[in-house]
C-alpha cells in the first residue's frame, strides 16, 4: 500500500480555505465551501488548474472543470451554477512556472474521467477527452499527479473507491515458484515488468477483440489508462472494453502495436529471469 505524503494548514478563520500541499508533486489544494467562495486569495488563486464542485442533495453528482484564474472561474460557478454545489476544492502548481493550458487540459479529461467511471459518482458536463497534444514524457508526469488529486478528494470526504476492486481470478492465478525449494509463490502484476525495464512507461498497448478495439498506455507505477481510467490488472483493463465481458487480459493486450506479442510474453521473460536469479 503506497502513501502520499501531505501537508494540511487549517487557518483559525472558519471562512478561510483549508490549504493541503501534496509535497511529491508539489500540487497545492484549497478545500472550501460555497459561501466562502470570496475567501480564496485572489493573489494566490488566480492560477492556472483544475477543480471539483461536490453537491451535498444525496445525488453524488460532480462538476470537474479548469481553468486558467481559478478564483475567477470558481467565482462565475459561484454567480451562475452548472449545479448546486456546496462545496469545492482547487487544485493548482506550487511551483513558480505553475501549470499550462495543455498540462490542466489533460488533467480536467483524467479527473473527469476516473471520477465517471464509478459507479456511486455522476460528472456533470465533465470531459473525459482530455488534451492529447502533450507529448508523452509530459502524460506520463501528469498521470502521476492525478492520483494526489484523487486523494485530495478522499480528504473532502468524496468516496471515490471502486466497486470491484479484486484482481481478476486469471491475474491471481500468474503465481510463481522461483525454485524447486519451498520459496512462496508471486502473483506477477504489470508493476514488475515496469520495475525490471522489460515494459517502459508510456508503451503502448493495444487490444482487438469480439469487434471492439482499444489502446491502452502504461503509466510509471504499472497500471493500465483506457479511455482516461487506470486499472492495476489487465484483464480489469479489458473487460472495460468489452463491456463485462471476461477476459485474460495479459493475453488479449498486445504489446507495440495491434499485431504485437501478447503480454504475457513479457510477463514470462519475467518469470525466467526470475527463475534464473533463484538458481544462482
Amino acid at each position: 500500500m503506497s502513501t502520499t505524503p501531505v501537508n494540511v494548514q487549517i487557518p483559525s478563520d472558519t471562512q478561510a480555505p483549508i490549504i493541503a500541499d501534496f509535497v511529491e508533486h508539489a500540487l497545492r489544494v484549497a478545500y472550501f465551501e460555497r459561501q466562502h467562495c470570496a475567501s480564496l486569495p485572489i493573489s494566490d488563486w488566480d492560477a492556472p488548474g483544475v477543480y471539483v464542485l461536490m453537491t451535498s442533495d444525496g445525488s453524488n453528482r460532480v462538476y470537474v472543470g479548469q481553468a486558467r484564474k481559478l478564483r475567477g472561474r470558481l467565482q462565475q460557478h459561484n454567480n451562475k451554477e452548472k449545479l448546486p454545489w456546496y462545496r469545492a476544492l482547487a487544485v493548482k502548481r506550487d511551483t513558480t512556472a505553475g501549470f499550462n493550458t495543455a498540462e490542466i487540459g489533460y488533467l480536467e479529461g483524467r479527473i473527469a474521467a476516473e471520477l465517471n467511471a464509478l459507479t456511486q459518482i455522476t460528472v456533470v458536463e465533465g470531459q473525459t477527452s482530455g488534451d492529447e497534444t502533450l507529448p508523452k514524457h509530459m502524460m506520463i508526469s501528469l498521470d502521476a499527479f492525478v492520483k494526489s488529486i484523487l486523494g485530495a478528494l478522499r480528504l473532502a470526504g468524496l468516496d471515490i473507491s471502486r466497486s470491484n476492486p479484486r484482481t481478476e481470478v486469471e491475474d491471481e492465478e500468474a503465481v510463481l515458484t522461483l525454485s524447486s525449494s519451498a520459496r512462496p509463490s508471486k502473483v506477477v502484476t504489470v508493476a514488475d515488468l515496469v520495475s525490471s525495464g522489460l515494459l517502459q512507461a508510456g508503451h503502448a498497448l493495444y487490444l482487438s477483440q469480439a469487434g471492439r478495439e482499444a489502446e491502452g498506455s502504461v503509466t510509471a507505477d504499472g497500471e493500465i489508462i483506457v479511455r482516461g481510467v487506470s486499472y492495476k490488472s489487465p484483464s480489469a483493463a479489458a473487460k472495460i472494453v468489452l463491456d463485462g465481458q471476461a477476459s485474460n487480459g495479459w493475453m488479449t493486450w498486445k504489446v507495440g502495436s495491434p499485431s504485437g506479442s501478447p503480454l504475457d510474453a513479457l510477463r514470462q521473460q519475467w518469470l525466467a529471469q526470475q527463475a534464473a536469479e533463484a538458481e544462482k
